[in-house]
């Protein structure tokens, strides 16, 4: 299980710890765009286009993964990395929680710990799934909740 720490009481930064793996995420102020730290290594998250839908996760100014909003009032996302794609969706309309599929195989759990806090917890399920394609959903999620907190 991967534990998931707010940086501070209201941020939407974290600190990333389990599994045998070490993470940070780190939102710029303005827009959806930041920074992703996965195992030492850092990568850019770039947003193409205001109402675009398509994020990128960049090494070195190459895209090693991309995601695509699956329309524009739902909370699904199309992941693509080197090897695999994945389908990014929310448990439920008005739930937190998030899971990751694999040709509809559910294979992580974005859990948060409860409603009045930013705390979360991954959990990996059967097929594993890299740490760094692990952060970038993540990082959906958390924008998913940052977009919910900031309309309501």
């Amino acid at each position: 299980m991967i534990r998931c720490i707010p940086k501070g009481v209201c941020s939407w930064d974290f600190f990333l710890d389990g599994e045998g793996h070490q993470g940070s995420l780190e939102f710029n102020w303005f827009g959806e765009q930041g920074v992703i730290t996965a195992d030492h290594v850092r990568f850019g998250v770039r947003k193409h286009g205001a109402l675009s839908g398509h994020w990128t996760l960049d090494q070195d100014r190459e895209s090693v993964a991309s995601a695509q909003k699956s329309g524009a009032f739902t909370r699904t996302f199309e992941i693509q990395d080197a090897e695999q794609t994945l389908l990014l969706r929310a448990d439920s309309a008005p739930g937190r929680s998030f899971r990751v599929e694999r040709a509809g195989e559910v294979i992580v759990r974005i859990t948060p710990e409860h409603a009045l806090t930013h705390r979360a917890t991954i959990e990996t399920l059967g097929q594993k799934c890299g740490f760094r394609t692990v952060c970038f959903a993540f990082w959906l999620a958390v924008l998913m909740w940052r977009r919910a907190a900031a309309s309501g």
